[in-house]
């Protein structure tokens, strides 16, 4: 009996593991996007995953409740229990592999959204007398692409792997608008705006769930704010409790991206 099962075992390795999940996650891995994709990226791996997940949790399932009662007792036991092992691993391997370009492609994708639509009199107007914008361009675009993954990333994944690639895919976004706001320089007005985008960045990860990339936003929200703070206040603000834990290097940078900040000597409020 348990030499039969040992050859069903065998069988489903071959034709539900190798044939089928393994040949399935091989196609999906050749035809992933580039990092710095040309148009929107296909991002079809998170079904991948979903997918062979789904099927590789039903083989598990198959595999404890019929197999197992009959090789038990028999030294395959610990071969078979071994070799499940083992492909779960490679699989786990090959799919990290692939959600992390997927990732990156969809990073990519948002750095050549911000690139190509914001611009420099957005958050630099040469007038502060026109009506302000809520947001720019370029933010309602990430954004819109930003919920997009989101959806598809909690529709198609399960359990903590949701909560893995959200995290990554929201430090990863955080990181792009962080170093894209420092490329500008900001006057009032701009400021404002940029303040107003961060938020909308800020609203749209706040839906993921995921209480570091929350703070992550909403740090970044504190720093925009020393583009608009008054001079005399900047010394309070910067050592507020969301400011005062941050490198001081960080918290200077901000400062000095504020077009105000050579002729106002902000250098010399800064000294704390």
């Amino acid at each position: 009996m348990s030499e039969n099962a040992v050859k069903i075992f065998d069988v489903l390795v071959q034709y539900m593991c190798v044939e089928h999940i393994d040949y399935a996650i091989e196609l999906g891995l050749q035809g992933i996007p580039s990092p710095e994709p040309k148009s929107q990226p296909d991002t079809y791996f998170f079904a991948v995953v979903g997918d062979a997940n789904t099927i590789f949790h039903l083989f598990e399932k198959q595999f404890n409740d019929s197999l197992v009662p009959l090789i038990s007792s028999s030294p395959k036991h610990s071969e078979c229990v071994q070799r499940k092992r083992e492909l779960m691993e490679q699989m786990e391997n090959k799919l990290d592999v692939g959600l992390d370009r997927t990732l990156q492609a969809v990073i990519g994708w948002i750095k050549a959204d911000l690139t190509l639509e914001q611009k420099r009199t957005d958050y630099k107007p040469e007038s502060e007398e026109g009506p302000m914008q809520m947001y720019s361009q370029a933010c309602t675009k990430v954004v819109k692409y930003v919920t997009s993954q989101y959806r598809i990333i909690r529709d198609r994944l399960d359990g903590k792997n949701v909560e893995a690639v959200l995290m990554e895919l929201g430090t990863r976004f955080h990181r792009v608008v962080f170093e894209h706001l420092l490329q500008f320089q900001y006057n009032s007005m701009g400021a404002m705006l940029a303040i107003c985008d961060v938020n909308e960045y800020r609203k749209c990860v706040k839906d993921f769930n995921i209480p570091l990339v929350t703070q992550l936003f909403d740090t970044l929200h504190a720093l925009c704010n020393l583009l608009v703070v008054v001079p005399d206040n900047l010394k309070q603000v910067c050592t507020g409790d969301q400011l005062v834990v941050l490198d001081k290097s960080v918290v200077m940078g901000f400062v000095q991206l504020r077009s105000d900040y050579r002729t106002a000597r902000l250098a010399n409020q800064f000294k704390y």
